[in-house]
């Protein structure tokens, strides 16, 4: 829905434990003590926990090194072990390790109804371990409260507001007398501008196809949903439809013809979204479609040194409000039928207390937008404007939020197939999406 301030994020519940030396029992059964310094040691077995997650790995990556680094000095008997996969891997990975058993103790889950890891579908079929009752969920907003609950309790933590944006290179802007367009129509001035000087205008990894919601979201942000705040809501009774005249077919068509004019690099459905930074961390493009998650390696070294910067990609009418796309962000969970379900909440309670040194590192790592504690101050300024469009309720949340998961991968398949080709019309796309979503939707 639309946001009127940035949401209470305040995560600031503090793991509250004795500076005298006291002991519990953990789902293990293995008896921890903690030391002066709040610290849990182990009595008795050392453990290890599994946690696996999706994304792109960076340089000193904060899940797959710094974390259990950190984890282990703060829990000096226990071992996490991270696994990181790109995103259509992850989801692969995680349905066949959940249907076996054998699932992480800790996982990647995304608010209400967003993709293959949604926390609500999660949560239904059993998998989910709930964590109302942890501390820092006392001071959770509403909002995030919202985002991860199902029947009443809360299955994740919300990782922070994450943005979808267009991050771009002012250096080359700067030489083409280019400035920050303000609707689409400039945009799209911006784009031929830079492709007439024999600049690549924008790099997208679309064989890793969820990418392409990047562009559609901030699209849809400011023509789906200015009008109609509830078009999600009112797709589960019928009140709308996918395939309803100048909604997301327009929204679909003003997307396409970037890939139509060769604004988006051609070979796109051969590139994968990791390739897709490097183009454009190398100098190769002018802008490239990204999220917040992703600032640490798009602001990487690469080829060229060059100024970054961030803006919403305006999909509004010349005269009206640009909207950006921005919600709650994907956060840990613990699988239900995890042997250590306590030693995982002791983790999830010191990673996100606003103070620890994992907390800390976890915001100096620029994968999301810190509201609360240690670097609440020091917002990237890449996320300034962003920050001013949502303090002002001109934001929306990201559209497969609100939809049944798999929505969203029929309109990536079938848009792929356009791009591609194969004589995929907008119409079809619509079509296929109103047609899947009436098939995953369980609420009618």
């Amino acid at each position: 829905m639309k946001h009127k301030k940035v949401l209470a994020l305040a995560l600031t519940g503090v793991l509250v434990l004795s500076a005298l030396t006291g002991c519990k029992s953990s789902s293990s059964g293995t008896e921890t003590k903690t030391d002066s310094k709040g610290n849990e040691n182990a009595a008795k077995d050392n453990i290890t926990i599994t946690m696996m997650y999706s994304g792109t790995t960076a340089e000193n990556d904060f899940e797959t090194e710094v974390l259990p680094k950190l984890v282990h000095e703060a829990f000096p008997n226990i071992t996490l072990e991270v696994t990181k996969l790109p995103d259509d891997q992850y989801y692969t990975s995680l349905k066949t390790k959940l249907a076996s058993g054998e699932c992480p103790d800790m996982i990647l889950v995304q608010p209400k109804y967003a993709g293959a890891n949604s926390v609500i579908g999660l949560a239904k079929a059993g998998y989910l371990a709930p964590l109302t009752d942890l501390k820092i969920m006392e001071k959770v907003g509403g909002a995030g409260l919202e985002s991860f609950n199902y029947n009443g309790e809360v299955y994740g933590v919300p990782g922070g507001v994450t943005i979808l944006g267009t991050y771009y290179n002012k250096d080359v802007f700067k030489a083409n007398g280019l400035s920050v367009p303000t609707n689409w129509e400039e945009f799209l001035n911006v784009c031929e501008t830079l492709k007439k000087a024999g600049i690549q205008p924008i790099v997208m990894g679309d064989k890793d196809m969820y990418v392409m919601q990047f562009g559609l979201y901030q699209l849809a942000a400011n023509v789906v949903y200015p009008s109609n705040p509830s078009f999600d809501d009112q797709l589960r009774t019928g009140e709308t439809k996918f395939t309803d005249k100048g909604i997301w077919d327009k929204t679909i068509e003003m997307y396409k013809t970037l890939y139509d004019k060769g604004y988006i690099a051609s070979n796109s459905l051969g590139l994968g979204a990791q390739q897709a930074i490097q183009k454009f961390v190398d100098g190769e493009a002018a802008m490239t479609f990204d999220g917040s998650f992703n600032a640490a390696a798009i602001q990487a070294e690469g080829a060229v040194s060059f100024e970054r910067g961030y803006f919403p990609l305006p999909g509004n009418e010349t005269g009206k409000q640009v909207y950006a796309s921005m919600a709650m962000g994907a956060g840990p969970a613990i699988y239900s039928g995890s042997k250590h379900i306590d030693e995982c909440k002791a983790i999830l309670e010191k990673w996100f207390d606003g103070e620890s040194d994992i907390y800390k590192a976890y915001a100096d790592s620029g994968k999301v937008i810190v509201t609360y504690g240690y670097g609440s101050d020091k917002v990237n300024p890449l996320f300034k404007d962003f920050l001013d469009l949502y303090n002002k309720g001109n934001s929306f949340y990201w559209c497969n939020q609100g939809w049944p998961a798999g929505t969203e991968n029929e309109m990536e398949t079938l848009f792929s197939e356009s791009i591609g080709g194969q004589k995929t019309t907008v119409e079809d796309i619509v079509k296929g999406m109103q047609s899947k979503f009436e098939e995953l939707n369980t609420e009618k």
